[in-house]
């Protein structure tokens, strides 16, 4: 059985997974925008599902940007 590499020294690079993972998030967003627009009694619970998925894409975005600089 062989060992696993070591892992990198330092903060990991974004690459073009991470700009993939920023891209469906936002569809995701646009998605939960489209639901909320569209509910009436459950807007709350379209709110509980975005906040975080806004949250994390914001952290990859960042990321994305902070590498490319």
């Amino acid at each position: 059985m062989t060992t696993p590499p070591p892992a990198p020294d330092g903060d990991p690079v974004a690459n073009k997974h991470t700009a993939i993972g920023v891209c469906l998030n936002l569809f995701l967003l646009l998605l939960i925008g489209y639901g909320y627009s569209q509910s009436e009694d459950y807007q709350w619970a379209w709110v509980l599902v975005g906040v975080p998925i806004g949250v994390v894409t914001f952290r990859y975005a960042w990321h994305l940007v902070k590498s490319r600089s």
